[in-house]
């Protein structure tokens, strides 16, 4: 069949508004393009993205050559037209014809659509850290504490933890002495000092005020009592200046409510720690105070 058979047997071809090219199927030689493949094929030729100046159809004759493969893209970018095709090799007989199909617009969505999948992705973990945290202190609230004992106690068969419930001593006269901006920076300095003190076997969030708490995780009972003693002498190193240039200490009080022996709930153990907290302040505050004993 000669080549003026051929480019009249593939001449319907011209009607396409896709591009197509025909080549032999034993010869790789080009058989037939139509005119849309030669028109995307002068804007290939000049385009900024081609440094070789090589025709469209050399590089797809060598795609199906080397590449062994009957699907590939291709992107035409000149400035001010920028497409992306891809072209699908079909063998029909003797022939290979392939087919391009402008995909820019569909490339140009899964773009947005990832784009925009990643934003809001983002922005749900944005919105779920601001739910979870405390705005003023920067470490998790209550919400993220409840949270966090259900994770914990269903991800360990054998769970065991300590709660202590802290509760700053004499915090209103810190507002009501120094202001507001004061009393926050106590909690703020709390805070760092708490974070700085505990390890990775402790959870520590605000409940709200000048309350705050931990999840001390399976360690025993003592160890953990002992845990929130230190911590209540090294707090009491502490010391702040104040608006009027003095210096001013902190302490706090903690009742420590046990895992099993006192509630399995939190809000047992909390319920529980709040008491053995009222005792410790009846008592004169800056102590740790454990349920049983309450």
């Amino acid at each position: 069949m000669s080549l003026e058979q051929n480019n009249a047997d593939y001449s319907v071809l011209n009607y396409l508004q896709l591009p197509v090219i025909v080549f032999s199927a034993n010869e790789h030689r080009e058989v037939f393009k139509n005119e849309s493949f030669q028109l995307v094929e002068q804007y290939y030729l000049h385009a900024s993205n081609n440094p070789t100046n090589k025709h469209l159809a050399q590089i797809i004759n060598s795609k199906l050559s080397e590449n062994d493969t009957d699907k590939f893209e291709v992107e035409i970018n000149n400035g001010s037209y920028r497409h992306i095709f891809r072209f699908t090799a079909n063998v029909v007989g003797e022939h290979v014809i392939v087919e391009g199909e402008d995909i820019t617009e569909l490339k140009r969505n899964q773009f947005l659509f990832n784009r925009t999948n990643t934003l809001l992705e983002d922005y749900s973990k944005q919105m779920f850290e601001l739910a979870h945290t405390d705005q003023l202190t920067n470490v998790p609230n209550r919400r993220a504490l409840f949270a966090k004992f259900s994770q914990l106690q269903s991800k360990h068969k054998e769970f065991s933890c300590t709660v202590p419930l802290i509760d700053l001593d004499y915090f209103k006269r810190f507002n009501d002495s120094f202001g507001h901006d004061f009393g926050d920076q106590v909690l703020v300095t709390f805070t760092k000092h708490v974070k700085d003190s505990i390890d990775d076997t402790c959870y520590f969030a605000r409940l709200g005020g000048e309350e705050f708490c931990l999840i001390q995780i399976n360690n025993k009972d003592t160890v953990c009592f002992a845990n929130t003693a230190k911590l209540l002498q090294t707090t009491k190193t502490i010391k702040l200046m104040t608006p009027d240039n003095s210096y001013i200490g902190m302490s706090f009080s903690a009742g420590v409510a046990v895992y099993g022996k006192d509630g399995i709930s939190l809000d047992e153990l909390l319920n529980n720690a709040d008491k053995a907290l009222y005792i410790a302040k009846e008592n004169g505050r800056s102590r740790v105070v454990n349920f049983e004993g309450a």
